[in-house]
């Protein structure tokens, strides 16, 4: 096809201002679906309060818990729930199990194995430590819509405490998690022990037995969250503080022949500098083998920062550089204080959110902004560039978000602490959302 290039004389003022009409309409349209976000359930106290995580099951369906709610006792001991989408587009809630203290306090973050049976810990509740140490536990699906509920460890501190971050399983169907307090109570008499990692391995009866992977020192780092495997079988995983500039580190272990597991830490944050300080749950690793994370704070000189995200190269003989991707500031609408780890899609875009920030005005932000969700993107330079998908505050659509899911389709799910219903118990900052967010 042969095109003629415009006489300069055809461009009237007329059309030049239909044309940017047209240009500005167009971007305003690009921008408008450039992310959509939609609030999937509101909770009602009873059903869930105060903040959580969802993780995607079979046919979309929707798995989380919550770390306040239900019939407990004050604010509830919180609740592991069921979302499901009714014919009509609306998503319906079940409540799979309710805590009551003595079975474990606060959940965390759930795991699904093959089967569809639900696992996770609590970071409180069980037996000693006064509120308890916590527990890892089990929700076996039966027949008819029926759930189980099975203690499958309970914490003493000597083997860990205050269970935190996300499970996972080995090719043997071992789970692996992290405790962040416990273990080696002497190096970190504080915090009420180090924290570490555990292993539980289940036998033909259907009983769990704990071993402790390894028990941190401080020095080494303290308070982990959040560990996963590479190809070969080591682990990776992120404190939140300690280390050798006291703002917490990055680490692998790797197994060796006869059951004892070596730690090397492969980065240690700097505490009030332009690095990262107290990386968040959450790591992950691309195709070729860079791990990528976020920290809460950091980022900027001085006390606090308002979070980073981080990339962590291995340069060979066992060493890893690390390389600030983003360094994030409130000011600027980015949002602040990172909340979620970091989430990788097929073509190397990170995701995640951050619990204060954005563009409106947040009267539980202290007026510092209600979070974000936001999107890094890499580009042909090495930089890597924010956009913000979705500013929270605006209406009831929620606030303060954490942890982050990524489903097959490209669309983001996660809990705000706050907003949507606001009737009673809820008060007038409501009892907190299940959110979609649609890049």
């Amino acid at each position: 096809m042969i095109t003629q290039e415009p006489d300069a004389k055809q461009f009237t003022p007329a059309l030049i201002r239909t044309t940017m009409t047209f240009a500005m309409l167009a971007a305003l349209c690009a921008m408008s679906w450039a992310a959509s976000e939609k609030v999937l359930y509101s909770f009602h106290g009873g059903d869930g309060w105060g903040g959580g995580s969802v993780i995607v099951g079979p046919k979309g369906t929707l798995y989380g818990a919550t770390g306040g709610g239900g019939t407990c006792a004050g604010l509830g001991c919180g609740v592991i729930f069921r979302l499901a989408r009714g014919t009509s587009g609306k998503w319906h809630e079940t409540v799979l199990h309710d805590f009551a203290g003595s079975d474990g306090e606060f959940p965390g973050t759930l795991a699904l194995d093959k089967a569809g049976n639900l696992y996770g810990t609590t970071f409180n509740g069980g037996t000693g430590c006064g509120y308890g140490c916590g527990v890892v536990f089990q929700l076996k699906r039966g027949t008819g819509g029926k759930w189980t509920y099975k203690v499958l460890h309970f914490f003493d501190v000597t083997d860990g405490a205050e269970p935190d971050g996300t499970l996972i399983f080995d090719s043997r169907g071992s789970l692996y998690g992290t405790a962040s307090a416990g273990g080696n109570i002497s190096a970190c008499y504080n915090e009420g022990g180090c924290g570490l990692v555990f292993k539980l391995t289940p036998d033909k009866k259907g009983n769990w037995s704990e071993t402790v992977v390894y028990a941190f020192n401080g020095q080494d780092g303290g308070g982990p969250s959040g560990i996963i495997f590479d190809s070969p079988g080591n682990l990776y995983g992120t404190n939140s503080y300690g280390g050798a500039n006291q703002g917490g580190t990055v680490f692998k272990l790797s197994p060796g022949k006869h059951g004892e597991w070596t730690e090397e830490v492969l980065h240690s944050f700097s505490y009030g500098t332009r690095d990262g300080d107290e990386p968040s749950d959450g790591i992950v690793f691309d195709t070729s083998g860079n791990l990528y994370g976020t920290t809460t704070f950091g980022g900027m000189n001085g006390p606090q920062g308002w979070g980073t995200a981080f990339k962590l190269t291995p340069t060979g003989g066992g060493k890893w550089e690390e390389t600030i991707v983003h360094r994030f500031d409130r000011a600027k609408f980015g949002g602040g204080y990172v909340s979620s780890g970091a989430v990788l899609d097929q073509q190397g875009n990170l995701y995640g959110a951050a619990n204060w920030g954005g563009r409106y005005k947040c009267p539980t932000g202290g007026g510092l902004g209600c979070g974000v969700v936001f999107k890094l993107t890499p580009t042909a330079k090495g930089k890597w560039g924010e956009t913000v998908l979705h500013s929270f505050g605006k209406g009831n659509d929620g606030s303060g978000p954490g942890a982050l899911i990524l489903d097959s389709f490209g669309r983001l799910y996660g809990v705000a602490y706050q907003g949507g219903y606001t009737g009673y118990p809820c008060g007038p900052d409501g009892c907190g959302v299940v959110f979609e967010v649609t890049p």
